[in-house]
């Protein structure tokens, strides 16, 4: 048996602070006489149960479910009200992933419920709550302008749940072990530094009406300590005092909230258990925002492209310059009179999904369909995506780079480049983002064109691809034009990707089946729209259309590898009469090879072709267009190059 000291020192043990648990002596001594009862093991164990389940805190453990249940709410009604277009998708991950966001948040204040004061609190809730609230109200603010359609704003609300935390969590934390006042100036310092950012955000939108851009990022990362100087002093002295003010104020008060704290009780099992505890909280939230949440809200993600946007760009140029310079090409057989060539990339469109490769398939591509039978147009039936996502398909598609050579993105000549030499006028027009990781590649080869603009080049917030058209009214009709036209097609979300009107094909679900063919549907509109107004208005001289990749409506995302489904991707040609006449030899070698197998790596080689260049950059054995075309089926790969055709048994 164990001795009355044994006894008080168990029940000294039980005595814990925190959580829905408060264990008294004469409880513990219970629970004690249980362990050494003759009693048979069930009838011990269930006793033991029903003492334990006694002195739980039932109130306490009702409070923690209310806060727990009131946040949680708070966030998902916040999330839907500054957000737009959200698709299933979204609204099920939010549902699932403000869980364990909310979770931690509870789960701290339990662990410290009995020494909770609003001192210890507020300052840290404070900045919790700045960063649910900022980025989604300065980013909707701005946003909201009637041609946005999609905007996910739940990344901030992670950060400012998992914030308040690991700061609360911290504060308590140097209470227990730190003095008074060196811990509130380490308190300061963090919480001050977590809220720079909320106060960088209003500050720009007080001087500027907007949430930071990716211009106003750029002006940010470019500017010098005399710039900054002279762009304070421009401020004019009351904004400066303001703003000085407010530098000052913030920290003050951080400071004091913390050293006003009592430290607290320095018992045996809070010193040992607590900080157990607490790191149990702080290192799965920090986790949490380190790996996907905090590098993409606002503005971090902003911040974080715009500086991966400068070292490529300026890596890019250094490239680029000597080798456009060096660079060698003819056009054979050039039209001498003003004409248009013009490159539509289309977005997450497949082959087997559209009525005009796929006559089984519903109506939704009637001008396609009608225009395939037309000798001018050639739909080719086997080409293939190298990739199954946007940005490796595009640095290849776009330059000479590819995966049956060993050029790099950095090291080679564009199809914009070569247009130049070919004497075009070039032009890009996109409806996707411009500065992103996933646009970056993108937009260092589009920024080479004479002409490049974006329909909403700053935020990257998605609108309907008719907005490109008013474009096509910039290219001078009396020059010789090379334009590119870069569409959101049928992107993830598709019920986001067209207009209500073109809501044809009505299963009942959302982002699937339906809504993706009505995408489909609307791109097959806007192809028709470019290409009526370039042949009425621009001397349309050739027009050649290909997908990045394709999309599958069944699996929505797929980032580690893709189906041969997803990889069979749309591209067609015409020509035009006066093409044929300058050309013959290439109309029909396009013709003849309209069945054969194609990856779209080589769609720089393609439009060489199409453009019938001549240079050491180009060659016309990895091109489609051109009669030297060597490339059968079991030569071609996809998947960056691991994958052969041969292994498509989806066809």
């Amino acid at each position: 048996m164990y001795n009355r000291l044994d006894v008080i020192c168990f029940a000294k043990s039980l005595q814990i602070p925190f959580f829905p648990f408060t264990f008294s002596r004469k409880a513990a001594f219970h629970v004690m006489q249980l362990f050494h009862k003759n009693s048979a093991p069930n009838g011990t164990a269930l006793h033991l149960a029903l003492s334990l389940v006694q002195q739980i805190n039932w109130r306490r453990v009702f409070y923690l479910l209310c806060i727990f249940g009131v946040i949680y709410a708070l966030c998902f009604q916040w999330q839907l009200l500054v957000s737009l277009g959200l698709g299933q998708d979204n609204i099920q991950a939010m549902t699932y992933g403000l869980i364990p966001a909310v979770g931690v948040v509870t789960l701290s204040l339990a662990l410290y419920w009995k020494h909770l004061s609003l001192s210890a609190i507020l300052p840290n809730a404070f900045i919790g709550i700045s960063w649910i609230v900022t980025g989604p109200v300065l980013s909707y603010n701005t946003l909201l302008n009637g041609s946005t359609v999609y905007l996910n704003n739940i990344y901030d609300i992670y950060v400012g749940l998992y914030g308040f935390a690991i700061l609360f969590c911290l504060s308590m934390a140097l209470r227990l072990y730190v003095r008074p006042k060196i811990g509130a100036a380490i308190m300061m310092v963090v919480q001050f530094l977590s809220l720079f950012v909320i106060l960088l955000q209003w500050g720009y939108f007080y001087m500027y009406h907007s949430s930071i851009t990716t211009s106003g990022a750029l002006i940010i990362f470019q500017t010098g300590p005399a710039e900054t100087l002279e762009y304070l002093h421009s401020l004019g002295f009351f904004n400066l005092v303001i703003c000085t003010l407010v530098i000052l104020a913030i920290p003050a008060i951080f400071y004091f909230c913390q050293v006003r704290q009592k430290p607290l009780p320095k018992t045996t099992l809070s010193v040992k258990l607590l900080p157990i505890l607490s790191l149990f909280i702080i290192l799965p939230s920090l986790g949490a925002l380190g790996e996907e949440i905090f590098p993409q809200c606002f503005p971090i993600r902003t911040f974080l492209d715009t500086h991966d946007y400068m070292e490529r760009s300026a890596l890019y140029a250094k490239n680029h310059t000597s080798k456009y310079n060096a660079l060698q090409a003819v056009q054979l057989n050039p039209a001498e009179y003003p004409n248009t060539v013009i490159v539509v990339i289309g977005e997450s469109e497949t082959r087997t999904l559209m009525n005009a490769y796929n006559p089984n398939h519903v109506p939704n591509t009637p001008w396609l369909t009608a225009a395939k039978e037309d000798p001018h147009f050639t739909l080719f039936t086997n080409a293939y995506s190298c990739v199954w996502y946007t940005v490796p398909v595009l640095e290849h598609a776009l330059t000479e780079a590819n995966f049956y050579n060993d050029k790099q993105f950095n090291q080679s000549i564009s199809i914009i480049d070569m247009a130049k030499k070919a004497g075009y006028k070039t032009y890009w027009f996109s409806n996707q983002g411009s500065v992103g990781v996933a646009d970056t590649p993108i937009t260092l080869v589009a920024n080479t064109a004479d002409v490049s603009e974006w329909v909403d080049r700053d935020l990257k917030e998605a609108t309907y691809d008719g907005s490109l058209l008013q474009f096509l009214s910039k290219v001078n009709p009396n020059e010789k034009n090379f334009v590119v036209l870069h569409i959101m097609g049928s992107h993830i979300e598709y019920r986001n990707r067209y207009p209500a009107e073109f809501q044809v094909f009505n299963d009942g679900k959302i982002n699937q089946e339906a809504d993706f063919d009505n995408t489909v549907l609307y791109t097959d509109w806007i192809l028709q729209q470019i290409y009526d107004y370039a042949k009425e208005n621009l001397h349309l001289d050739a027009m050649i259309y290909f997908s990045d990749h394709g999309s599958d409506p069944d699996i929505a995302r797929q980032p580690d590898g893709a189906s041969f489904k997803v990889l069979h991707i749309p591209m067609f040609c015409y020509l035009s009469d006066g093409y044929l006449a300058r050309n013959p030899e290439i109309a029909q070698v396009v013709k003849a090879h309209k069945d054969m197998y194609f990856t779209n790596d080589l769609e720089y080689e393609f439009i060489c072709g199409i453009l019938n260049m001549q240079s050491p950059n180009y060659d016309p054995s990895m091109s489609i267009a051109s009669p030297s075309w060597k490339m059968q089926r079991k030569d071609l790969v996809t998947r960056f190059g691991k994958t052969s055709l041969m292994e498509d048994t989806e066809y």
